[in-house]
């Protein structure tokens, strides 16, 4: 890591362990008061790097937090996102709150739950593809696990 960038790294922990922000934007905006000059997706890799991921919230909103692993970060987005879950033949439908399907099933995606394909996801609702009827079953039984 090159010295400024480890610099840039230390500050965002720092501002984010102060609890001063809650979105990239307002990260975005105390790095620069800080005189670091950093693009979203600059700020985006330097959060996945340090542990931090965007979940939602009680409220329905979102913020930044430190999770321990993929499984952690699936197990939040379930527990906050999540509604409902059905399988119909291979397909299984998965209702969350309103817009946090993309990071749920992104989530989904990263954690590479056993027998999903692959997902696709709107609003409030996730497609996930799976090899047949059975592995719909066990896929939904997997996924259960994270919102317990």
């Amino acid at each position: 890591m090159s010295g400024k960038k480890d610099k840039r790294s230390s500050i965002i922990r720092k501002i984010l362990e102060g609890g001063e922000v809650h979105t990239q934007i307002e990260l975005r905006n105390e790095l620069k008061k800080k005189g670091f000059e950093a693009s979203q997706a600059t700020i985006s890799r330097t959060l996945k790097e340090l542990g931090y991921a965007r979940i939602p919230d009680a409220e329905g909103s979102y913020r930044l937090s430190k999770v321990k692993g993929r499984n952690e970060h699936i197990h939040l987005l379930f527990k906050l996102g999540l509604e409902d879950i059905l399988a119909v033949g291979n397909i299984i439908l998965i209702k969350t709150r309103p817009g946090n399907a993309q990071a749920v099933a992104g989530a989904i995606d990263r954690t590479r739950v056993d027998n999903i394909l692959g997902t696709v996801a709107g609003d409030d609702t996730i497609i996930a593809i799976t090899k047949d009827e059975k592995e719909a079953q066990e896929a939904i039984k997997n996924l259960k696990k994270f919102s317990a």
